[in-house]
C-alpha cells in the first residue's frame, strides 16, 4: 500500500515540474521573475542579461514566472511565459 502511495506522490511530483508549476531541483541556475524584477535564486547571471530578461517578460506582460538552466544547456520555463517569447530568452540567457 506505502509503495503504490509513494509511486502516485513521486508521479504528481514530477508532472508538476514537468508542466511547468515547479522548477527542477537540478537546475544549475534559477531566476525567478517577479513584478519586473529578476530575482537570481541559484547561480549566475550576468547583469545585462538580467536587464534584458526583465525587459523581454514584462513586454510580454508576465508578472510571475522562473527560469531554470539545466547542466545540458536546456532551459525550462515556467508555465506562465509564453511560447512566443522562449526563444528570445534562449539566446539570451545561452548566449551571456
Amino acid at each position: 500500500m506505502w509503495l503504490i502511495l509513494t509511486g502516485c506522490l513521486a508521479a504528481l511530483i514530477i508532472a508538476a515540474v514537468w508542466f511547468g508549476f515547479f522548477p527542477p531541483p537540478n537546475a544549475l541556475a534559477l531566476l525567478r521573475f517577479r513584478d519586473g524584477v529578476v530575482f537570481i535564486s541559484k547561480g549566475q547571471i550576468k547583469s545585462y542579461a538580467k536587464e534584458d530578461i526583465a525587459q523581454i517578460l514584462s513586454a510580454a506582460g508576465v508578472t510571475k514566472c522562473f527560469i531554470a538552466i539545466m547542466a545540458s544547456k536546456r532551459v525550462i520555463f515556467s508555465r506562465h511565459v509564453p511560447n512566443t517569447v522562449h526563444q528570445r530568452l534562449r539566446n539570451v540567457l545561452l548566449n551571456q
